[in-house]
């Protein structure tokens, strides 16, 4: 898979667009018949992911991540969020526009793609328990902090990509080093809490309690933080990517009197995160 950070001139292209925030799983469909499309008609088929507003679900990285296994031919980024459907058609050389059914201005589209002469494919949208799938219906799962909602609505669990980075090693005066994670700017975070997560790193897959929020308890710094403890780990991974699986709220923030009882609890907390992924790995299997 090609990818470009602005749209190219191309030619004989078969075309999909939209922000594809949370990458949930009406947009895997659509990018899969695209890519069906692409192959069955003999063109290049072209994914064009147009910038959200405000904070996202997904960011670029991670959207890349979710795309690149559909099957398309090339993925591109566009900064431009108002593009018509005119100039993508006439830019990228399209003889096919794949959208869906429940694509917002769809009757405009799809009107303005047959007087180009581009010919139309719709694709079904995907249901949840009758429901359409959409991306506000994954952030109010998200909002309230169901985890396995989200899971359920997109076909994957949410995730978090970023740079493993120096905090101020305030974990290990509780016996507990951890990974702090910086994220892109405009990835929105989960509520401040505690999580029963996963982290990939080297390929290799861990689990992990992550605190996401402030510090109440260590410090009075008026910032958030995202710090994976990774269970049964001791390797430096500074510097190293990393990709966090959420994968559900275990508790909310609290400030403790001592380090004592942040201890007392942290261990407490350890044992939930173990508890909820070793039944969500024999489920797996």
């Amino acid at each position: 898979m090609k990818k470009y950070n602005e749209i190219v001139h191309m030619e004989r292209t078969c075309i999909a667009y939209g922000t594809f925030d949370s990458v949930h799983r009406g947009h895997l469909r659509l990018a899969g018949e695209l890519s069906a499309q692409g192959k069955k008609k003999g063109l290049t088929s072209v994914l064009v992911v147009l910038s959200g507003e405000d904070k996202v679900l997904t960011t670029e990285q991670e959207k890349e991540y979710f795309l690149k296994d559909t099957g398309i031919d090339v993925l591109i980024f566009s900064a431009d969020r108002t593009v018509k459907i005119e100039s993508l058609i006439e830019t990228l050389g399209a003889d096919v526009l794949v959208i869906g059914e429940n694509h917002k201005g769809f009757p405009e589209v799809t009107k303005a793609a047959g007087a180009a002469g581009t010919e139309v494919v719709v694709c079904e949208a995907e249901k949840e328990d009758g429901q359409v799938i959409t991306t506000k219906l994954v952030k109010e799962a998200f909002l309230e902090c169901d985890f396995r909602k989200v899971e359920l609505l997109c076909g994957h669990p949410f995730i978090m990509m970023g740079t493993v980075m120096h905090g101020k090693a305030l974990g290990r005066t509780v016996g507990m080093p951890t990974a702090n994670l910086g994220t892109a700017d405009n990835k929105l975070m989960p509520p401040s809490g505690v999580y029963a997560t996963s982290v990939l790193v080297d390929d290799e897959q861990y689990k992990a309690m992550t605190n996401i929020g402030k510090r109440p308890s260590v410090d009075d710094f008026d910032y958030v933080t995202i710090e994976a403890f990774i269970l049964d780990f001791s390797r430096d991974i500074y510097g190293k990517e990393l990709l966090l699986k959420v994968y559900k709220f275990v508790r909310g923030v609290k400030k403790f009197d001592s380090l004592e009882d942040v201890q007392k609890q942290v261990q407490k907390d350890i044992q939930t995160v173990r508890d909820v992924l070793d039944i969500k790995t024999k489920a797996a299997e």
